[in-house]
């Protein structure tokens, strides 16, 4: 059975125990065929909604965009997005949408969102020497579609203080959206092209939010953040979907042959600032210290069969897997590339190592605390997004020696040992095994706080899923609660303000 088979068990393990649990909850949706044309079929919206992002492929963004897409009424509230393509093979240097759209390779979302009801539309990409076509072309486009929506989101940085004031000059309400994580890179791009005060000029975004703090200050700056100019709403994420699924986990294990396997894990894209190079330094010393260990500190972990699996794709990825083989590492890293139901990955892994040059707070380590994982990450990553106290943070500053050897010291902690030592019970010995009666006896079912037993929870993932749900719906963090809120925010947008002097005399 290949591995796409194993992803449709997957599924139907997780609708069968929606439903096993939840009896009078399921509900029958009518689904749109793909074979029918969405136009016949989906209810005219409401609202129309454009979103200007860099693609519709699958990445962290995207991914978030399309979660919130499926959960909305989409009677009500519709989405359509505009991309950038590059417009050489059309042989012409400002061509048409549709023209656009005819020569380029389809997105990972373009299906679903025809099914859905959307549409996609391009623009050529900006650059600086095609400034006044770029211009002149985007506001024709909106000149064209003036009234069709009632809000325009921007996502890419770059054009943004071109695109939105011609939006907002055809009628639209215009929004500036930053995303949770921002690379010390773009930041510098960004400051660099001046774009920061365009973005904030009334003239610009009507509205400016981002999805963590440290974005938010990264990209509009402390002085309009302190300000409360900027509005901070935090992603949600499909909580049930992540939480600890030990069916799901030895179905996948078993396919890719990871049954005794410890598995260090990382979902990000293959970019510059996800760091994936100094993510495989990191792994090689780990192998090469247990290997050595003059001292024998670490006895109980020599023998331990390890695998690094990565999850992501982008254009840094052959780099990533020269470097991987140059290290000697290549037969211990899965490169397993992009998936709809990354959900299901976490449940894979043992360990999560996040060590990205980013500021903010990444969706993954979120998703990695649901699922239950101990993880190790930068030092530069928001520290407000650890709910669980699962996330330890590490400098960057230091040499992947050292975090190797900080790793390796936080399995010690766990009471992780070789299979060689740990008899019956996978990684774990039988003393720190007996840690978990208090979680196991089912006690925390009825805890409504939010500290728990770390060192037990982290040895057995599945003791206390709960727990971790309420953690995060009371931090406000489940998807449902985060379309709640943008409803009534489409909503009230460019609604007219109530009469003050009409309500008091009422």
């Amino acid at each position: 059975m290949s591995i796409f088979e194993t992803i449709e068990s997957a599924s139907d393990i997780r609708k069968r125990e929606f439903e096993k649990n939840n009896p009078r909850k399921t509900t029958t949706k009518n689904r749109i065929p793909s074979t029918i044309r969405v136009s016949e079929n989906v209810p005219q919206a409401k609202i129309r909604i454009l979103h200007v992002l860099t693609s519709i492929d699958l990445s962290g963004m995207q991914s978030h965009i399309m979660n919130l897409y499926r959960n909305f009424d989409r009677t009500h509230i519709q989405f359509d997005f505009l991309i950038p393509r590059d417009p050489t093979p059309t042989g012409k240097e400002f061509p048409s949408s549709d023209e656009l759209l005819r020569h380029r390779r389809a997105g990972f979302f373009d299906a679903e969102i025809t099914r859905l009801g959307g549409r996609v539309y391009a623009i050529p990409t900006y650059n600086s020497n095609n400034l006044f076509g770029y211009t002149e072309l985007v506001n024709s486009f909106f000149a064209q579609h003036e009234g069709e929506w009632k809000i325009v989101e921007g996502h890419m940085y770059s054009a943004a203080s071109i695109y939105l004031p011609l939006a907002k000059r055809h009628g639209a309400i215009t929004i500036m959206h930053v995303g949770s994580v921002i690379d010390a890179e773009l930041v510098q791009k960004i400051r660099r092209a001046n774009l920061t005060a365009p973005i904030l000029k009334e003239d610009c975004a009507d509205i400016c939010f981002a999805s963590s703090i440290g974005a938010a200050r990264a990209i509009f700056g402390d002085i309009a953040v302190d300000a409360r100019r900027i509005h901070v709403i935090q992603d949600g994420i499909n909580i049930q979907n992540f939480l600890y699924n030990g069916k799901i986990r030895d179905a996948f294990r078993n396919k890719l042959g990871l049954d005794k396997t410890y598995v260090f894990g990382c979902v990000a894209q293959f970019h510059k600032n996800q760091n994936h190079e100094f993510l495989f330094h990191v792994f090689a010393w780990m192998q090469k210290i247990l290997k050595e260990d003059p001292t024998g500190e670490y006895d109980m972990l020599k023998g331990l069969p390890m695998k690094l699996l990565l999850i992501g794709d982008g254009e840094e990825i052959m780099h990533a897997a020269q470097v991987a083989a140059e290290l000697g590492i290549i037969g211990q890293v899965l490169f397993l590339g992009t998936w709809g139901n990354v959900y299901d990955f976490y449940q894979i892994m043992d360990f999560f190592i996040y060590p990205a040059n980013v500021n903010g707070a990444p969706a993954a380590l979120m998703e990695a605390q649901v699922s239950g994982l101990p993880c190790v990450a930068s030092d530069t990553i928001s520290k407000d997004i650890n709910l669980t106290g699962l996330i330890n943070y590490y400098p960057l500053t230091e040499s992947p020696e050292s975090w190797a050897y900080h790793i390796l010291d936080e399995l010690v902690k766990m009471g992780i040992v070789a299979p060689a030592g740990s008899g019956d019970d996978g990684y774990y010995d039988y003393d720190t095994l007996m840690n978990l009666h208090r979680l196991l006896s089912g006690s925390d079912d009825t805890n409504t706080g939010s500290e728990f037993d770390q060192k037990s929870y982290l040895l057995n993932r599945s003791a206390s899923p709960k727990m971790v749900e309420r953690i995060f719906k009371n931090a406000g963090l489940n998807i449902e609660q985060e379309v709640a809120f943008m409803t009534r925010l489409y909503q009230n947008i460019g609604a007219p303000a109530p009469d003050k002097e009409k309500e008091r005399t009422t």
